[in-house]
This record gives C-alpha cells, sequence and structure tokens, in this order.
C-alpha cells in the first residue's frame, strides 16, 4: 500500500515537473516572435 502511494505521489510530482519546465522552455523561446522588416525590393 505504501509502495504504490508513494509511486502515485512521485509520479504527480515529476508531470508538474514536467509542465514547469516546458512552460520555462517556451517562455524563453521568444525569437519566434521575430519578425524582420521585409527588404523594399521586394515590397510592390
Amino acid at each position: 500500500m505504501l509502495k504504490s502511494s508513494k509511486k502515485v505521489i512521485l509520479g504527480l510530482i515529476a508531470a508538474a515537473l514536467t509542465v514547469l519546465a516546458s512552460a520555462g522552455v517556451a517562455s524563453a523561446c521568444l525569437y519566434v516572435y521575430y519578425e524582420p522588416e521585409m527588404p523594399k525590393a521586394y515590397q510592390k
């Protein structure tokens, strides 16, 4: 009984830490929003 509840608790902690790590990485990748200006030669 104690081993199975310990396994569940550790699994929940691991899942929560995975979500937190993914959120931290996603917020650090701001280069996705970078949009360089188009050269005037290509503009119509």
